[in-house]
């Protein structure tokens, strides 16, 4: 899957990826079985958690962008551990999503996207019933790499103060750090995760910038180092809170996301 990946990045003259094999990867690899055990396609988790929020947990931190391919006839199936995942299924998945036609090219857009750095890759099958023929369930999980930065806890209570700081590489300038919220993840059924084929990266509700700028809490930059303290509250809502860190590329007018992870807000 990775070869196939980078040849078709290379038909539009984008660079090779490397392959994750950190918090990408593991996360890939707990959602194509996720998707495999419970016969749904779809971009949440049947705990309800959304791919930054996997990649999150395990262990990443760069921003996350998702492609997935299963099975969707909603059946519960074991997993086959000695499974052999035919090279033409794999072909044929990296294929539907290369070869997708404006405007439903989000797949293909999410390959082709000029700013990736690595991609995690998660493959599995489920154990077929009798005379079935199954796929291998996939989840491609690409992402940008662009920094480092000091770890968030799992979990604070609305208003406490948040630490967020990091490094971002030379090749970027540093932009902001964002806040968003969605409702906390609640176990969802495998009938609404085949409902949910679009997933967009939530916008933030407030953004932090450095001096210069017109912002409630000045972000701290010192070079490509940044740092932030501010109180974590949407309103005095609960949820499942989202910190992003925004970066310029050379180039580029707009800034983009180049690091997002979750945190639970009680």
């Amino acid at each position: 899957m990775l070869q196939l990946v980078n040849r078709d990045r290379a038909t539009q003259g984008l660079p090779a990826l490397a392959l994750d094999e950190g918090g990408a990867q593991s996360a890939g690899q707990a959602h194509a079985e996720d998707m495999a055990h419970l016969g749904y396609l779809g971009h949440w988790g049947s705990d309800g958690s959304v791919p930054e929020e996997r990649v999150t947990r395990a262990g990443g931190a760069d921003v996350d962008f998702e492609n997935a391919y299963c099975v969707t006839d909603e059946k519960t199936r074991a997993l086959d551990p000695a499974a052999r995942f035919p090279p033409a299924e794999i072909e044929r998945a990296e294929s539907m999503f290369f070869n997708e036609t404006p405007p439903n090219d989000g797949h293909r857009k999410t390959i082709l996207g000029k700013w990736r750095k690595r991609v995690g890759i998660g493959i599995a099958m489920p154990h077929a019933f009798e005379n079935e023929i199954i796929v291998p369930c996939i989840s491609q999980e690409f992402v940008d790499t662009y920094g480092t930065y000091e770890p968030l806890p799992t979990a604070i209570k609305v208003g406490a103060t948040l630490h967020i700081a990091g490094t971002l590489s030379g090749d970027v300038k540093v932009g902001a750090v964002g806040l968003s919220r969605n409702d906390l993840p609640k176990p969802l059924p495998p009938a609404e995760l085949n409902k949910r084929r679009f997933y967009p990266l939530p916008m933030p509700y407030e953004m932090f910038w450095p001096h210069g700028y017109k912002t409630r809490i000045e972000l701290k930059t010192s070079g490509q180092s940044f740092s932030l303290d501010v109180p974590v509250s949407d309103h005095g809502e609960r949820g499942l809170y989202e910190v992003s860190v925004w970066a310029q590329h050379a180039g580029e007018k707009d800034f983009a996301y180049v690091s997002l992870r979750t945190i639970r807000v009680e």
